[in-house]
This record gives C-alpha cells, structure tokens and sequence, in this order.
C-alpha cells in the first residue's frame, strides 16, 4: 500500500511518499507518487507567479552548450532585424503624413498670402476713394520691405522667420 501524506511545512513543498506494506510494489521497485501538496498561500493566491531559476546546463557537452548558445543567438538576432524593421515601417509611414501635411500647409500659405495681397490692395483702393492715398504709399512701402526681408531671411539665408521681431 502507497500513503501520500503532505509536506510537514510550507516551505518544502514536495509531498512525502510512503511505502507500507512489505512487499515492494510491481516488480521489485517502489514507485514514487507525486500528488501537488498545499500551495504556498502567498505566490498563488496573489496572482503573481513565482519566478523561474535558470536551468543548469551541467548534463550537456561543451558542443551542445556552444550550440545551445548560437541558437539562442541566431533568435535573438532575428528579433532585433524584426524590430528594426518595424521601426522602418514606422517611420517611413511618419515621413510620408509629414510631406503631406507639409503640402497643405504650403498651399494654405499660399492662399492666405494671395488673400492678404488682395487685400492690401482692395484697402489701398477704398483709402483712395476716401483721399488718404500720401498715408496709403508709406504704410505700403513700409509693409512690402518688412514682407521683403522676411522672404529673403527664407529663401537665401535658410533662417526660420522671426516674426515676432518684427513691428507689424
């Protein structure tokens, strides 16, 4: 007769196998049974699984460790092309929504500043319907070399506007 009985304390948690009677069983050999004891109340009850120990590897060759060890490699190494790869994608698709967002931008500056230049002109018209036309030329020149500045600071210097310099 085989009697299992539970581990005397929580901290060895492997149960305890008996043999009773005084014929071995089958064959001459005792055969272990292994029944889970009582879980450790603190690690399953939580939730939270216990941590794993590395895995000796004192049974294997030196030719198998060097095996072992390239394999895990060679995975390793296919992971970070996976990512890197992704990444890529991730960011060629950034750069394709940034050019297009760049061409809106650009063509909705270039109908405000058609709009402003429309404008400027319709108020130079109604100021000289009113008789303010010598007050219309200064503001205007004044205007226009600002404007001129700025677009040369783009174009030729490649300097980014600084508008906020400027008396507008």
């Amino acid at each position: 007769m085989v009697v299992v009985a539970a581990a005397p304390s929580a901290a060895s948690a492997a149960p305890k196998v008996l043999l009773l009677s005084g014929q071995p069983a089958s064959g001459g050999r005792a055969l272990p049974l292994m029944v889970p004891g009582p879980r450790a109340a603190g690690s399953e009850a939580s939730g939270t699984p216990q941590a794993r120990k590395r895995q000796r590897l004192t049974h294997l060759s030196p030719e198998e460790k060097a095996l072992r060890r390239k394999l895990k490699n060679r995975v390793a190494a296919q992971t970070a092309r996976d990512r890197k790869k992704a990444r890529m994608s991730e960011l060629e698709q950034q750069v394709v929504d940034l050019e297009e967002e760049n061409q809106k931008l650009q063509l909705e500056n270039q109908l405000l500043r058609e709009k402003t230049h429309g404008l400027v002109i319709e108020n130079q018209e109604l100021r000289t319907r009113l008789g303010m036309n010598a007050l219309v030329t200064e503001e205007v020149s004044e205007a226009e070399s600002k404007v001129n500045l700025v677009i040369y600071q783009i174009r030729v210097l490649g300097l980014p506007p600084n508008l906020s310099s400027l008396p507008l």
